[in-house]
């Protein structure tokens, strides 16, 4: 107990500290503009608040209310992921007619079946002669089942569900079986025994007219009804497609910078950035005409200590009409703040030196709505200490369903902060200029 009692008071320290801050500390501020009243908000790290940081991994961003009152606030980091799409296509059905004396055999099924040339079905009749197409008299004939028609369907392996609708007189329950093939000659089992149920009572339905699927590669599927003894006319039919693809985090850009050659080799480039930032990719300005630039990027250490952070060549070629190009670097995001680019001196096409844009991944904030806005954001404050606070700490059930409502937020963009330093291009200067350019571009 007594070492609880020790301990409380240290760790209310730093926010004591953090509480007493003002904005006029700081040397670069922007306004927070919101459009709605909401408990937290958040918005994304633009690149000129990076610029503005005493240091790069913006432990002196804080965020203030109209009273100056500093607000607790979380950093968040954005990554790539996966995204899951859900896409829904019609299936064309043709009615699938049955024997006289239908059994559950294949046997009982007895068509003609005329497809186009590119695998689509066009009609299907039975061996008599009798159409099988959607005209009048095949709408009252007795259907066995019917045969879907997938071919045009992409992607088969990837849907999850056949959903299907029938009319009124259908009744309300539907058994059925599930197959699948290729040549319409051999079929296999998907789904055996498929309970489906539509139920109206009292102004209340219940329904269940989705069968589950894993994905399928053959291009036509096949109904067949267990009960009742004859297929319902069918009101719709349709397959659920889920496909996923990487999105990448994303990145924003710098305006191009140039570099400084003193004291380098032949083909060697340095660029420095005014504190360490995350660096996630670089993109190289390419002069006009075909150019293919074998490089590398290495750090710019002291005592030509250096080691390699990127190798890859940098190219545009265009040829009939189209044109293959590729001018970024990627990076893995560690602070760097000095570098240099190293191109093959017999294929350098840049006797002038190369220009760079750099990127990085934005980080986002989440604030707590307390006190009377507008809200500022503040940064620039070399001996401020880190006060973000863990997402889960700030919201309650962050990232749960039912946790506090977090609204989007932005920097007003017009507003322009202080003046701070400048990109040093040769770093035996001072950085006494102004990049505020740089920043808001």
């Amino acid at each position: 107990m007594k070492i609880s009692r020790f301990i409380a008071p240290l760790l209310l320290l730093p926010l004591a500290a953090f509480g007493q801050e003002k904005p006029a500390q700081f040397a670069a501020r922007w306004p927070i503009e919101t459009h709605e009243a909401a408990p937290y908000y958040r918005l994304s790290v633009p690149l000129a608040v990076y610029l503005a940081s005493a240091h790069g991994d913006l432990r002196d961003l804080r965020v203030f209310n109209a009273a100056g009152q500093a607000l607790p606030y979380s950093r968040l980091s954005i990554v790539g992921g996966n995204e899951e799409s859900v896409q829904r296509q019609g299936l064309p059905w043709f009615p699938l007619p049955a024997a006289a004396k239908a059994t559950h055999d294949e046997a009982s099924l007895s068509v003609r079946i005329r497809q186009a040339t590119d695998g689509t079905l066009v009609e299907i009749k039975e061996q008599s002669g009798s159409s099988g197409t959607r005209d009048e008299k095949q709408e009252t004939a007795a259907r066995r089942g019917y045969v879907l028609d997938a071919s045009q369907v992409k992607d088969r392996e990837a849907v999850r569900a056949l959903e299907l609708d029938w009319d009124k007189a259908g009744g309300d329950f539907q058994l059925l079986d599930l197959e699948a093939s290729d040549d319409l000659q051999h079929w296999r089992p998907l789904a055996r025994e498929v309970q489906l149920a539509r139920l109206d009572y009292q102004g209340a339905r219940i329904e269940r007219r989705r069968v589950d699927l894993s994905g399928f590669h053959e291009r036509y599927l096949r109904l067949l009804w267990r009960e009742p003894a004859q297929a319902p006319q069918l009101a719709r039919v349709e397959i659920e497609r889920c496909s996923s693809r990487y999105r990448a985090a994303p990145l924003v850009w710098s305006a191009p910078i140039s570099a400084n050659t003193a004291g380098l080799k032949s083909g060697e480039y340095r660029f420095r950035l005014p504190q360490a930032l995350p660096l996630a990719s670089l993109r190289l300005e390419l002069p006009p005409g075909n150019q293919l630039l074998p490089l590398e990027v290495r750090s710019a250490g002291p005592d030509h200590h250096d080691y390699r952070l990127a190798s890859t060549v940098a190219y545009r070629i265009a040829s009939r009409g189209r044109e293959w190009s590729n001018t970024e670097i990627s990076l893995d995001g560690s602070p760097l703040q000095e570098f240099v680019l190293k191109i093959d001196p017999r294929l350098n096409p840049l006797p002038q030196g190369p220009r760079l844009a750099f990127a990085l991944h934005p980080e986002q904030i989440v604030f707590l709505a307390s006190g009377t806005p507008p809200y500022t954001l503040a940064i620039g404050q070399r001996d401020a200490r880190d006060a973000a606070l863990p997402p889960s700490t700030l919201v309650p059930g962050f990232g749960q369903p039912g946790s506090p409502e977090i609204v989007s937020a932005r920097l007003v963009a017009s507003a322009a902060p202080p003046a701070s330093p400048d990109i040093v291009q040769n770093p035996v200067i001072p950085a006494e200029q102004d990049w505020k350019k740089i920043a808001l571009w």
